[in-house]
């Protein structure tokens, strides 16, 4: 179920990363583990189009297929079956657990960050935060009292996609990381870098872990 990384810490990052990029990540992760002293557990099995979003939606681009809206049933899974599996085998008690996606599970990242308490700090790398109503449904909820960080980082070249919806990513992140800032007592960040999404992925990954570990 997942790939993982050790380090002495209590702390771990749970990742969810596109299918394309693990290969190439690997030995920067290792190094970024290392550097932060901080596990890593990269969650697989992962059905990209219906695990990670919230709400049924239409698919982007022509002939698409649509969005399934399973995150619950997934985000079921993650405290009952793949996060104790990850702390039994790391040998990790008290863990400060950070939940890290990008693109889809950024929005579900961020999503998760309203319904459930199991992370401390939460990571979305290009999220996909132009979701059809996502915005609008975060201005209704209360995010998780457990949250102390919360880290948003998108390509500056993004908000130019063909696709209108995916072109408002960067006003809807940007309105995203507002209503965290104002809904909890976490230190939220947003900063635009340098890319289109998601790439190039390995310097997001190192901002990140500074802004969150550092």
């Amino acid at each position: 179920m997942q790939s993982l990384v050790k380090q002495s810490s209590n702390k771990i990052c749970y990742m969810i990363l596109p299918e394309g990029i693990k290969g190439e990540l690997c030995d920067g992760l290792k190094a970024l583990s290392e550097k932060h002293d901080v596990s890593i557990a990269i969650i697989e099995d992962v059905n990209w189009n219906d695990d990670l979003t919230p709400w049924p939606a239409a698919g982007v681009f022509k002939k698409a297929k649509p969005f399934g809206g399973m995150a619950s049933a997934f985000l079921n899974k993650l405290p009952h079956e793949i996060i104790p599996e990850a702390e039994k085998d790391l040998g990790i008690e008290d863990a400060e657990r950070t939940l890290l996606g990008v693109s889809l599970s950024g929005l579900f990242a961020v999503w998760a960050a309203f319904d459930t308490d199991a992370f401390t700090n939460i990571i979305s790398i290009s999220g996909s935060l132009w979701y059809d109503g996502f915005v609008e449904w975060m201005e209704e909820q209360t995010p998780s009292p457990q949250l102390k960080k919360v880290c948003m980082l998108l390509g500056e070249k993004e908000k130019n996609s063909k696709e209108k919806r995916m072109a408002t990513v960067e006003e809807r992140t940007l309105a995203a990381a507002n209503i965290m800032k104002a809904k909890s007592q976490a230190a939220v960040s947003f900063e635009l870098v340098e890319g289109t999404h998601f790439s190039p992925i390995m310097p997001r990954l190192e901002r990140t872990f500074e802004v969150v570990f550092g």
